[in-house]
C-alpha cells in the first residue's frame, strides 16, 4: 500500500482533472491511500466523494498557470498531516507547489498533460526546477516526452510516456430528443483560447447550409464562453449550436454524436478523444501535439490542420455522409479504445510509484545501518 496525495489546480471539469480523478478512485479501490488536494473545488469533487476518497482545498483561490506561495504553503501544511509516500503533481501551477512543499523523503511524480507553449522564458524557468526535484515525469504523449527532454533537458530515463486511457464505457441513455434522426457534430472542452472552438463555429457555419437538419453541441464551460456565444450569433447559428455548458453525462451524449471535432491548438493526449473512440465515435481532429498518436486518419477519424475551418468542414462532412467511410471509422475506434486498458494504466502508475520509493528505501536502509 502506498500513500499518495494528488495535487492538481482544480477540480473543475477538464481532461487533466478528469485523468487525476479517475486515477485516484482506482488506486483507491486496489487499497492505496489516496488523497487529493487542489487550489480550487469544482464539480468532479463529487465524484471523489462518492469514491470515499478525501480531497482538500489548500488555497485561498483557483491557481492556475502561475507559481502561488500561497498554493504550496496550504500543499506543505497538508502533507504534513497526512505524510505520503509519494506526491504526484498534475498541470503547471500544482507542480510548482508540490516541488517547493515535498519534504526531504517523500517521492515526487510529476506528469505532464500538455506540450504548454503558452510558458514564457520565466514559466519555462519555474518548471524547469520543478521538474528536476521529480524522481520521474510521466509524459501522457511521444510528442510532450520530446518537448521535456528537449526544453528542460531532463536526465536520460527521467521521462516516461504513460497514455491516459478512460474507466469504462459511457452508458447509454436515451437520446435528446431534438437529436434524433439528425446529423450531430459535436465538441466538448473547457471554452478557453487555445481550444480552437471559435475554428469550429466556423466550421460550423460552412456546414450549416450543406447540412441543413444539423445540430452543433458544445460541451464544457470556461472564461471565453461569452465571446464565443457572441460568434456563434454573428455567424447566423442560432438553433443550430446547442449551448450546454458542464454535463456530468457528457460521456452519454458522446455516443449519441456522429463525429467529434478536436480544434484545439495545442493538445497533450486529449481524453475526449479515448472518450470517444470508446463510444464508437470517430474524431476529427487538428493534427497537434499527442492527437495524431490517436487519431489515425483513415482508421478511426481524420486530421486536419490547426486553424483550417474549410478542411475540417470537409472532413466532418465526409464522415457523415459517406456511410462506408463513417462505419469504417467507427469500427475503428471501437479497436482503437479496446487496445487502451484503463487497469494497464494504472499499473504503469503504480510502478512508477515503486521505482520512485526503491532508492528512499535504500537510503533509510543505509542510514539505519550506518
Amino acid at each position: 500500500m502506498v500513500a499518495v496525495v494528488q495535487v492538481l489546480d482544480s477540480l473543475d471539469p477538464g481532461g487533466a482533472e478528469r485523468h487525476v480523478v479517475d486515477l485516484a478512485c482506482a488506486l483507491a479501490r486496489r487499497g492505496h491511500r489516496v488523497d487529493v488536494a487542489a487550489s480550487a473545488a469544482g464539480p468532479l469533487a463529487a465524484e471523489l466523494r462518492r469514491a470515499g476518497v478525501r480531497w482538500h482545498v489548500v488555497a485561498p483561490e483557483r491557481v492556475t498557470r502561475r507559481p502561488c506561495p500561497q498554493f504550496a504553503d496550504g500543499l506543505a501544511e497538508l502533507l504534513g498531516q497526512v505524510r505520503p509516500d509519494v506526491v504526484h503533481a498534475h498541470m503547471h501551477a500544482a507542480t510548482l507547489a508540490a516541488a517547493r512543499a515535498v519534504p526531504r523523503g517523500t517521492a515526487l511524480v510529476v506528469t505532464e498533460h500538455t506540450e504548454a507553449p503558452w510558458r514564457t522564458a520565466a514559466d519555462r524557468a519555474h518548471a524547469r526546477t520543478a521538474l528536476r526535484r521529480a524522481g520521474l515525469v510521466l509524459a501522457v504523449s511521444r510528442p510532450v516526452a520530446a518537448r521535456l527532454s528537449e526544453q528542460y533537458r531532463l536526465p536520460e530515463g527521467a521521462v516516461r510516456v504513460v497514455v491516459p486511457a478512460v474507466t469504462h464505457g459511457p452508458s447509454h441513455g436515451a437520446a435528446p430528443p431534438s437529436w434524433r434522426g439528425r446529423p450531430v457534430i459535436g465538441r466538448v472542452c473547457r471554452l478557453q483560447p487555445d481550444k480552437g472552438v471559435d475554428v469550429f463555429l466556423q466550421a460550423a457555419a460552412l456546414l450549416a447550409p450543406r447540412l441543413p437538419t444539423a445540430l452543433f453541441p458544445v460541451i464544457g464551460e470556461g472564461p471565453a464562453a461569452e465571446r464565443l456565444h457572441g460568434l456563434a450569433r454573428w455567424l447566423g447559428l442560432d438553433g443550430r449550436v446547442l449551448w450546454l455548458g458542464y454535463r456530468p453525462d457528457a460521456r452519454t451524449l458522446l455516443t449519441w454524436m456522429d463525429v467529434l471535432a478536436v480544434t484545439s491548438w495545442t493538445e497533450g493526449d486529449p481524453m475526449v478523444v479515448l472518450e470517444a473512440f470508446t463510444a464508437g465515435v470517430p474524431v476529427v481532429g487538428a493534427a497537434v501535439g499527442g492527437v495524431p498518436d490517436q487519431v489515425r486518419s483513415g482508421r478511426n477519424g481524420l486530421l486536419v490542420p490547426p486553424g483550417d475551418a474549410a478542411s475540417l468542414a470537409r472532413a466532418l462532412h465526409a464522415v457523415v455522409t459517406r456511410p462506408v467511410l463513417g462505419r469504417r471509422l467507427r469500427e475503428g475506434a471501437l479497436r482503437r479504445a479496446a487496445a487502451l486498458s484503463f487497469d494497464a494504466m494504472v499499473d504503469a502508475v503504480e510502478e512508477t510509484y515503486r521505482d520512485v520509493l526503491a532508492p528512499l528505501g535504500a537510503a533509510r536502509a543505509a542510514r539505519a545501518g550506518a
